[in-house]
């Protein structure tokens, strides 16, 4: 059996305080953002390229049932808990959810034993972080893509099974309102949003109904080009992927003026010392 978690894991941390800007993409519906995964510009280019944009029929996708329309924009603050911090990392494993489920990797185990922390994922060959996708690695063409999971509460069910007792034992990782992340396994981020940019926007789509009934195409991963539209042409040419994440960075920044720069901490997460004794 697994042995119990450490004492650490239910009090604050000594792990240092991260800040920086996360993106999700999503419908113009509202819903909470926790057991949800988000991303930085240059996965939410990859993750709309290689999963959005090239549906024939509008933006839709295989896990989602509304076409998505915006990337919304968000200041986090994270903190590892104690356990994941003395490993070295300031990032747990990547976690997929879907309808706020947790989906793998490993039965998401990891929540026992580093608690409800942020997770991160990347595409650098070989490294730590390159898990649990790493089979997308020659795919991506969007140098610095980072995916982040947020596990919020009861998150071993869909949205629709979350029952109160459930919620209690498994409180997921979003701070109260207002508290900063004490690394504790139960507050570990805090999201605040900070605007958003309609893909119609981002692409040069003055109406996308109107495009699309006018013979317009987004993108078709069989000419690797759009009809009409030429913003997703070139899902390999790392120059292109380098030019569309500039390009919604551009953007956002000509919005909102006044938001601060904020660096991207490294994804940390190192699968060899986290899970030493599996194969991944």
């Amino acid at each position: 059996p697994p042995s119990p978690p450490p004492d650490s894991l239910f009090k604050p941390s000594t792990a240092p305080l991260q800040t920086f800007y996360i993106y999700r993409v999503q419908d113009d519906e509202t819903y909470p953002q926790p057991n949800h995964d988000m991303l930085n510009l240059a996965g939410g280019m990859w993750y709309l390229h290689n999963e959005v944009v090239w549906h024939e029929n509008g933006r839709s996708g295989t896990y989602f049932s509304h076409p998505v329309s915006r990337i919304i924009k968000f200041k986090i603050q994270t903190r590892a808990t104690q356990p994941l911090w003395d490993m070295g990392m300031n990032f747990g494993v990547f976690n997929a959810f879907d309808s706020g489920q947790c989906t793998g990797p490993f039965q998401c185990d990891n929540f026992e034993k580093a608690g409800f922390v942020v997770g991160c994922e990347t595409w650098v060959a070989g490294d730590g972080s390159n898990f649990p996708h790493s089979q997308w690695n020659n795919l991506n063409h969007y140098a610095g893509a980072i995916w982040y999971s947020m596990p919020g509460e009861c998150p071993t069910q869909p949205y629709k099974d979350k029952t109160d007792k459930c919620k209690k034992d498994a409180p997921g990782g979003l701070c109260p309102a207002g508290v900063t992340p004490t690394g504790a396994y139960d507050c570990t981020y805090q999201l605040e949003q900070m605007g958003e940019l309609s893909i119609d926007e981002l692409v040069g789509v003055d109406n996308y109904d109107s495009f699309i009934a006018s013979g317009g195409r987004e993108y078709d991963p069989k000419t690797d080009k759009g009809v009409n539209l030429d913003f997703w042409n070139g899902i390999s040419d790392d120059a292109k992927c380098a030019w569309r994440v500039q390009r919604a960075e551009q953007l956002f920044r000509a919005k909102y003026p006044n938001q601060p720069n904020l660096e991207t901490p490294t994804c940390d997460f190192n699968k060899f010392a986290f899970y030493p004794d599996r194969t991944t």
